[in-house]
């Protein structure tokens, strides 16, 4: 839960560099409205948020670009699609068709079962860069898919990704970090 000391900082940091957000420290309805919708997160996930913006925003941030950059906290360590594809091709090659790899990321696993395992250890070199882009944008959809569902703290959506790992990826689980265990604990 966001500390009002942290958020009181962030805003006047925000408000020190975005002319425009000056009101909401001086307006104690605007504010107690932005703690509110900011209240979920954490504080470290608050302070990355305003530090990357601060860093790279030209125009004043939105509440919803916040929760954006904040969720960015807790992917920082993930693969890209580009990594994701590599570290499978690789197992391609180093595995080989009867020897199916278990990828402990869902999204990894989920991509790599979409695709099938079969089907990218049987691709041509004329195939190669169709079936990469294609698993490129499934790895990218279900990122996304997650992170959204993060963002916006909709229990329906995360429940959703959490019927998609089921799904996709069954040996693989999501990480849940306690935000998401929480609100899929509401949600059930």
């Amino acid at each position: 839960m966001l500390s009002k000391k942290t958020f009181a900082a962030g805003i006047a940091l925000l408000a020190s560099v975005y002319e425009k957000l000056e009101r909401i420290t001086t307006d104690k309805f605007l504010s107690e409205q932005w703690y509110k919708m900011l209240s979920d997160l954490t504080d470290a996930q608050f302070r990355y948020a305003i530090e990357i913006i601060v860093k790279t925003q030209k125009f004043a941030p939105t509440i919803s670009e916040i929760r954006e950059k904040a969720v960015e906290y807790n992917h920082q360590a993930e693969l890209s699609a580009e990594e994701a594809w590599a570290l499978v091709y690789s197992d391609i090659h180093a595995k080989g068709y009867y020897n199916e790899p278990h990828y402990e990321d869902w999204k990894l696993e989920a991509a790599k079962n979409a695709i099938g395992w079969q089907t990218l250890c049987d691709m041509t070199e004329n195939e190669k860069g169709v079936i990469r882009a294609h698993f490129m944008r499934i790895y990218d959809s279900l990122k996304q898919r997650e992170k959204t569902a993060e963002t916006i703290q909709s229990p329906q959506l995360q429940q959703l990704v959490s019927v998609l790992v089921g799904t996709l990826a069954p040996a693989a689980k999501p990480v849940l970090t306690p935000n998401k265990k929480k609100a899929l604990t509401k949600g059930a």
